[in-house]
């Protein structure tokens, strides 16, 4: 079932990213010990969650496997928009899950596959969730070898334009794009605009996403 299917590989990877890996990068100057046990629980929920989403997603398109190999077109595959979902969840899990596990190179390995699979949702509804898809496709665009900044700065502005009341894409281009160029200027305006915004639609979502921007703006130092 994709629908449920989604919606398991959704709240694990939801879980992680909020309550362990988000915690682990706040606590991390207190207990380096503790941040590193919680990155090892979100890595096995972020994996878990991964295996979910892709074997649902199997079931559907047999030949997945070569497309993420890179030895099939997407077209080929004809994927449904009601898909687009479960694959950029999925996708989600395995790109967190990687940027975990940076000591296993066979994970890493996968970089190739992730974006694969983003771009298979990205065919087929590149809006998706207010942007969040086109902020992962700028994110993946910047750590994927021959990545170009200017091309991810692209998706993060799609990203923005998209996000309606989330404050997300906001966060993502910050962390992201202005730490990976080493602009501090929009670094600040970017996540200060996410805090102003977050007052005005204070749902589940902003409320975790401005705390987030403020320990970034807390933590500036650390990343310029």
């Amino acid at each position: 079932h994709t629908q449920l299917a989604e919606s398991v590989v959704r709240g694990y990877t939801q879980y992680a990213f909020v309550y362990f890996m988000d915690e682990a990068d706040q606590i991390e100057s207190d207990s380096v010990q503790k941040a590193s046990q919680l990155r090892s629980r979100a890595a096995t929920m972020l994996l878990r969650a991964k295996k979910i989403g892709l074997r649902s997603l199997k079931l559907k398109y047999p030949q997945l496997d070569i497309y993420l190999q890179g030895n099939l077109s997407p077209q080929t595959l004809n994927p449904s928009v009601n898909d687009a979902g479960l694959a950029y969840w999925s996708m989600a899990a395995w790109a967190g899950a990687i940027s975990l596990s940076k000591d296993s190179p066979d994970i890493v390995a996968d970089l190739p596959s992730v974006v694969r699979l983003a771009e298979l949702a990205w065919q087929v509804n590149p809006q998706f969730e207010n942007g969040a898809l086109a902020s992962m496709m700028g994110t993946l665009e910047l750590v994927r070898p021959g990545g170009k900044p200017e091309t991810a700065r692209k998706y993060f502005d799609l990203a923005i334009k998209w996000r309606g009341t989330q404050i997300a894409p906001l966060i993502s281009k910050a962390e992201n794009w202005a730490v990976a160029t080493q602009n501090k200027a929009e670094f600040i305006q970017l996540l200060s605009t996410a805090i102003d915004s977050a007052h005005a639609q204070n749902d589940l979502t902003n409320t975790v996403m401005r705390k987030r921007a403020q320990w970034l703006l807390d933590s500036i130092d650390n990343f310029f």
